[in-house]
Order: C-alpha cells, then sequence, then structure tokens
C-alpha cells in the first residue's frame, strides 16, 4: 500500500500546528494555554501517565456541559491565534468571546460554519469546514484556503487578525462521520479538501475507534501538503490509521512518495476491497469528477458514498451583479415575498434567492449550491423543486422549509421572506 514518507520537520519532536506559539501572531490567552497543553500531551508516547493525549482530551470532554447541537446558534467567536498551514492556506483558532470556557455549541466531524463580513459595503456570507475535532470543546478551527478571485478567503487571509471577533453561526452540514454509520472509512481528499477529513481523523483518533481509516491524499507539490505533520502524527499514534498521499506535481522537491494523480490503480492499491467500504469524498470539481468516474467504474454504491464539493462555480453575489439583471420581461409564475410585502414573477431557469437579490429582500446566502443551509426559508404556498436540498431534513421539509438558492417555482408560490 502506498504509505506517506516523513514529511520535512516531522521526525523527533512534531510542531504543534494547532498550539499557539512563538511564530504564531498573538499570545496564549488562558483558553489557548489549555489547548496549547493538549498538544504537548501529544508529543509524548501513549501511555504516559501524566500527560497522555487520549486520556487528556478524554478528562477534558467529560468536564464540558452538553449544549444541545443546533444549526440555528449565531454569534460571534475570537481569533485566538493563527497559522499558515500551506502557501495561502491558514487555520484560525476560534474560541468563546465571553469568559465562559467552552464553546457555546457543539458539532459532528465533517460539519461547518457560515461566516459573515462586510466587505465593501456588503455583507457577505461564506461556509468553512470545520478542521478541529469535536473532543476539543474550548475551541474551533477553521481552516482557509485563499482565493485569487475570492473576496471573502481574500478579505480573511489578508485581513484578519488576532483578537478580532468573526460572527459565525451553525453548525451545519451532513458530510458527517461518527463511527457508527460503519465498520471502516474511506476519507479521500485533494487539496483544501482535507479540512473536514482532519475532523473526523481527529475525532475517531481521539476517541480510539476501532475501525481502519483510509486517508487518502492528493495535491500539488510537497508544499502544498496541508496538516502534512500532524497527519504523520496521528499516523503514528493510531495503527488503524493508513495514509497514502500522492504528489501531482512533485519536480524540483525531494518528495519520495507516490506521484502523479489519482488513478484506479493508486485507489484499489491503497485500499483493500474499496467497492465494499463506505467512503467520503472532498475536493475541487475536477478532482470530484475524476473520483466519482473511478469509483462509479469500480463498482461504488450510491449509498456507501458521500460526497462534498470544494471550490464550486458559484454565481457572484447580488452586489456584484447590480447590472446584470435579466433585460427580457419575466413570464413566470408569481413569486410573493410576504414579510416585505413585494411580489414579482421570476425569470426562467432563475432561483427564488436570485429573484430575491433583484427585489432587494435581503436573504441570507452563502454556498449557493444547497449545502450551507444559510438561504432557508419556509414556503406557505405553491411548489418548488431543488436539484439539490442537502441542507434540509426531514423536519425542514414537513414544515415547508426550502432553500432559496436551489428553488425554482412550478407555479405561484409565497415565502416569509
Amino acid at each position: 500500500m502506498p504509505k506517506t514518507p516523513t514529511p520535512p520537520g516531522a521526525e523527533g519532536s512534531l510542531p504543534a500546528p494547532d498550539a499557539p506559539v512563538a511564530s504564531r501572531e498573538g499570545g496564549a490567552d488562558t483558553v489557548a494555554a489549555r489547548a496549547g497543553e493538549l498538544w504537548q500531551a501529544r508529543e509524548k508516547p501513549i501511555g504516559s501517565p501524566d500527560l497522555d493525549w487520549f486520556r487528556a482530551e478524554k478528562e477534558l470532554a467529560k468536564t464540558a456541559p452538553s449544549p444541545l447541537m443546533t444549526a440555528n446558534w449565531r454569534g460571534q467567536l475570537r481569533v485566538a491565534s493563527i497559522v499558515t498551514e500551506a502557501p495561502g492556506v491558514k487555520t484560525f483558532h476560534l474560541v468563546p468571546t465571553s469568559s465562559d470556557r467552552f464553546l457555546p455549541f457543539t458539532f459532528v466531524p465533517g460539519q461547518f460554519l457560515n461566516v459573515a463580513f462586510w466587505i465593501g459595503g456588503a455583507r457577505m456570507n461564506r461556509s468553512y469546514s470545520i478542521s478541529s475535532s469535536p473532543t476539543q470543546r474550548e475551541y474551533v478551527d477553521l481552516t482557509v484556503r485563499r482565493e485569487p478571485r475570492g473576496a471573502v478567503s481574500r478579505h480573511i487571509d489578508d485581513l484578519v487578525k488576532v483578537g478580532e471577533l468573526i460572527e459565525a453561526g451553525g453548525p451545519a452540514g451532513k458530510f458527517t462521520f461518527t463511527g457508527t454509520e460503519a465498520d471502516s472509512i474511506v476519507l479521500l481528499s485533494g487539496g483544501v479538501g482535507i479540512t473536514p477529513m482532519m475532523s473526523i481523523a481527529r475525532y475517531l483518533t481521539a476517541q480510539l475507534w476501532g475501525g481502519e481509516i483510509f486517508f487518502i491524499y492528493t495535491c500539488r507539490t510537497p508544499a502544498d501538503f496541508i496538516f502534512a505533520n500532524e497527519l504523520a502524527m496521528l499516523e503514528r499514534r493510531n495503527p488503524k490509521l493508513l495514509v497514502a498521499v500522492t504528489i501531482s506535481k512533485p519536480e524540483g522537491t525531494d518528495w519520495k512518495g507516490s506521484r502523479g494523480r489519482i488513478t484506479r490503480e493508486f485507489l484499489t492499491q491503497a485500499v483493500p476491497g474499496l467497492a465494499s467500504r463506505r467512503i467520503h469524498v472532498c475536493g475541487p470539481p475536477s478532482f470530484m469528477d475524476t473520483v466519482r468516474t473511478i469509483l462509479t467504474d469500480l463498482g461504488v454504491p450510491s449509498d456507501s458514498l458521500k460526497t462534498e464539493a470544494f471550490g464550486a462555480v458559484k454565481p457572484a453575489p447580488a452586489a456584484d451583479r447590480t447590472t446584470a439583471k435579466p433585460s427580457a420581461p419575466a413570464t413566470g409564475p408569481l413569486v410573493t415575498f410576504s414579510t416585505n410585502n413585494k411580489s414579482a414573477k421570476i425569470h426562467a431557469d432563475q432561483t427564488i434567492l436570485e429573484l430575491s437579490e433583484e427585489l432587494s429582500i435581503g436573504i441570507e446566502f452563502s454556498c449557493r449550491v444547497g449545502t450551507c443551509g444559510v438561504c432557508k426559508v419556509k414556503m406557505t404556498s405553491g411548489e418548488v423543486e431543488m436539484a439539490v436540498q442537502d441542507a434540509l431534513d426531514d423536519d425542514d421539509k414537513k414544515n415547508g422549509t426550502i432553500l432559496a438558492c436551489q428553488a425554482k417555482p412550478k407555479g405561484d408560490v409565497a415565502v416569509e421572506a
């Protein structure tokens, strides 16, 4: 099976990529200092009587209150520290803003938070996967890649500093795995798609989960290998964690592992009995398309496969499209926004969210692809079709809740917005 060579700097004592250290921005407050203690514990051999990481993490979790997990939480978190994971990729270590020791919410590994910023006079929402483990109740980590054309990611990377307050909401998302769903798991990711996989791998390792974890990853160069050091540490500590990495552009580096893109041969060699296992896939669109084709050819059942795309092409926010309104008169069904007392006919193939932007209704949104749930609204009459409904649970559907970014009316409809 392809194995990950020990990355540079991984010999001996590892740097703690999630703890406050001298090279980070800002100092260590009480919460961050406690996180640093846990990271020090991770550097000791398993079984050390005073600093066993697994015991320390479990004991900390026992002392934390257990609030109901809810996707309706919204508030502020403070940036306690920032670390650069790879070129253009940073982890933001977020802690409560109050004197409370623990976060005001819980989450499941694989979920994300929605964050909001005012940029250029417009309020913009985005969703970012949580990369930390749910067992760490004192903080939550968001790992963000700077996109050259991403208004929010550029703002976060360039301007957000230690001590700043960030508006956030959630948690949300169903790209989750806790160990109860299957007796083994394949975590297959590309680029920054590694972030939810790290949350899952961290959690399962902390829980001493007995199933096999096949962690498969690809990126362009060794320098782009996000979480390289910690993944090597986790692999050493967890005999059930089996890591295979391939680098697509290793030329000019000292990379000694697998080279090239993900292939059928690479996957089948890395994961025995691949078609019979539960598989989670996350990464950019081109990566997702390639992997889906391979897995389909290998006979992986659709119900064994969970996917989450990063970097999907999304329509520009309304603030960037003020001059791009459809020129032809709308001839579609009538949409009534009851809260704002506005109505208008919708254009062909237009979503309720897009129409709401034309009318300045103010429905919040983030991903625009049906996975984050920020644009949920209640439909009081009518019927819509939605290509993606990942963010809706059974109660949402029973109560008439729809995703404005996906909803296309089949006839006249009314929504509470």
